[in-house]
């Protein structure tokens, strides 16, 4: 060894802050660590609940709020401080407690960078710092905390890349940078964690592919990479993991095929969400005797041919296939519903969006008792919807719109306790709206429009007093609207019946619906003045009650409309003039009132200064306006008589 050699190495043990000799840094202590705590407390800003009031140099820093000490060295081992509200930034001479083995920050607005000298911390074994807003890049000095083997950095803003150094802590169990800007790939050198178990990236930015090496991890079980930019194949390693009990890596860019051993060796696996990619290929045939499985999300790819035997999956909740290119060619291509009897766990089933056609079969009653969504629409399925869907008493979603079913909506639907949202629009369902929908107490969405359903409306929706939206629009439906469904205290989304053949009046009872946001009444043959109470309807920001036999004037009430977007009134037989008061709806972005009767001045504020947002056209008695109408100019008469009105 040559002199210069020793003399470098002499140096480095001399001046390390860790080994300081006689003529380096002091030792730590007790003075130290209580000299670095004040000075960390010195940076928080904002301590909501006073618990750093007992931090006084006067006592004992081990009975301050959330430190914790060696019982002989008097030395401090653990900071806990999380859910407390503190404000501030991590004083860098937390490095200087060199007896710290444990560091929760989580659950505060801690922000600023994480300082490098938390390396110092050679005995740290437990560092959580989630939910805070912590920015800057991961230092890779933590890799020099050499005992550490729980990480959680998640939900912070840090950026860069996750340093390789970090591979080289062979003790490390538990990693999480979830929810943060990290970009970059996953390090390769993740793939000497031999300790880890838990991996959980998701949320972030990060490219490149899959490490090889994370599938030869003998006790890693859960591995959440979902919702970055990942990309290639997944590894065939991963697929050889009997270790592995979540594999969770939606929304990335991976693509390739799935092996058709899958599910093969992945004998522990109780997760595995894959959508959001570029898959492609069969569904593995393996899945169907993947008894652990409790959650299968396969939606969002190109996977295409049959939808396998799923008969052993006993422990199934959620099974997602949608948004696919699947198909069930020949006579057995619904097997795989009737395969699903013995799946009793099942809450979530979707097919929807694929290329699924023919008769639904009467075995869909026979699905899981649990099931609480059913989703099988965008497809091509046809014939009539089973009465035995009544049998799954816990649904509270049916989605079965975009397809060509016909035949009228079964009544039975009406005795499913659970039912909040019914979505069975674009079909060629017929009949009437069944009265037996008035039973579901708990209905929230109810969407039945371009159908050619016919009858009254049942005025049995009243009864729905949860009900926020009802689409019934693009259908056959006449008769007078129900008063009803006026007094829904809830509807605060949409009421559409527009394009029937509904007569009669508006109930003055619509102006009940205060808390509604759309209403379109048009296309129909109603009749009578707009009611004044329409301006009570204080949420409304939709309006259409064009193409009916509406008569009388405007109502001056709309000037209440005061979140109002649109507002169409064409078509109808309007008369009298246009009220001024229109001018205040300061967010009115389209106005349509042609083809009616109206005559008078127009007025020349608010959205009438727009000439391309409003439209007068068909009303020859009208005058005046700003020039770009093309309106002819008003007499003295019309004036006087606008100022009068």
């Amino acid at each position: 060894m040559s002199t210069k050699t020793i003399i470098l190495i002499l140096i480095c043990l001399t001046f390390h802050p860790l080994l300081g000799g006689s003529q380096g840094l002091p030792r730590f202590n007790n003075n130290t660590d209580q000299e670095s705590l004040l000075v960390f407390k010195s940076r928080i800003t904002d301590d909501p609940l006073g618990v750093l009031e007992t931090w006084d140099p006067s006592s004992s820093l081990c009975n301050w709020t959330g430190v914790n000490c060696n019982v002989t060295k008097q030395r401090v081992t653990s900071i806990n401080l999380e859910n407390l509200g503190l404000v501030g930034t991590i004083a860098p001479h937390i490095g200087n407690l060199s007896f710290l083995s444990y560091l929760n920050l989580q659950n505060n607005s801690f922000s600023g960078r994480l300082p490098q000298e938390i390396g110092q911390l050679f005995r740290l074994r437990t560092l959580i710092l989630a939910s805070n807003r912590i920015r800057g890049t991961t230092p890779a000095s933590l890799s020099l905390c050499s005992k550490l083997s729980y990480l959680d950095l998640s939900i912070n803003r840090l950026e860069g890349t996750i340093p390789n150094e970090l591979g080289a802590l062979s003790e490390l169990e538990d990693v999480s940078f979830m929810q943060n800007f990290l970009t970059g790939p996953i390090p390769s050198s993740f793939g000497n964690l031999s300790s880890l178990s838990n991996l959980i990236l998701r949320s972030n930015s990060l490219k490149g592919p899959i490490p090889e090496g994370l599938g030869r991890l003998p006790f890693l079980i859960n591995l959440q990479i979902g919702l970055n930019n990942i990309s290639g194949e997944i590894p065939r390693s991963l697929f050889n993991s009997s270790s592995l009990i979540v594999i969770a890596m939606a929304v990335n860019r991976l693509t390739g095929a799935l092996p058709r051993d899958t599910f093969t060796n992945l004998t522990s696996l109780t997760t595995f969400f894959v959508g959001g990619n570029l898959l492609s290929g069969r569904i593995p045939p393996s899945i169907g005797n993947a008894s652990s499985l409790t959650r299968v999300d396969l939606a969002n790819n190109s996977f295409s041919g049959q939808i396998p035997w799923l008969g052993n999956l006993p422990n199934i909740q959620i099974l997602s296939l949608q948004s696919n290119q699947l198909v069930n060619d020949g006579a057995d291509g619904m097997d795989f519903l009737a395969s699903l009897a013995n799946s009793t766990q099942l809450q979530v089933f979707s097919v929807a969006e694929n290329q699924l056609t023919g008769k639904l079969p009467s075995s869909i009653g026979n699905l899981s008792r649990q099931l609480s969504l059913l989703v099988m629409n965008n497809n091509f399925f046809h014939g009539s919807l089973p009465g035995e869907i009544s049998n799954l008493v816990n649904l509270t979603l049916i989605a079965f719109e975009h397809n060509s079913l016909t035949g009228t909506i079964p009544p039975s639907i009406g005795t499913l306790p659970n039912l909040q949202y019914i979505f069975l629009h674009e079909n060629k369902f017929s009949g009437k709206v069944p009265e037996s929908l008035g039973n579901l107490t708990y209905l929230a969405e109810v969407h039945l429009s371009n159908n050619l359903l016919e009858g009254t409306i049942p005025s049995s929706l009243g009864n729905c007093q949860r009900l926020q939206l009802l689409d019934l629009s693009v259908n056959l439906l006449n008769g007078t609207i129900p008063g009803d469904i006026f007094g829904i205290p809830g509807l605060g989304k949409v009421l559409n019946l527009s394009f029937n053949s509904l007569s009669g009046f508006v109930p003055s009872e619509v102006g009940d619906l205060n808390m509604v946001q759309a209403i379109d009444l048009a296309s129909n043959q109603l009749s009578g003045d707009i009611p004044v109470t329409i301006g009570d309807c204080s949420s409304l920001l939709y309006l259409d009650m064009s193409r009916n036999s509406f008569q009388g004037s405007i109502p001056n009430s709309l000037d209440k409309l005061k979140a109002i977007e649109y507002i169409d009134l064409s078509s109808n037989n309007l008369t009298g003039n246009i009220s001024a008061s229109l001018e205040s709806l300061k967010f009115l972005q389209v106005l349509n009132l042609s083809r009616n009767q109206l005559s008078g001045e127009v007025p020349k504020a608010g959205i009438f200064e727009n000439s391309t947002a409003v439209s007068l056209s068909g009303n020859l008695k009208l005058c005046g306006g700003v020039p770009d109408l093309g309106l002819p100019k008003c007499d003295s008469h019309e004036k006087s008589r606008v100022v009068q009105s």
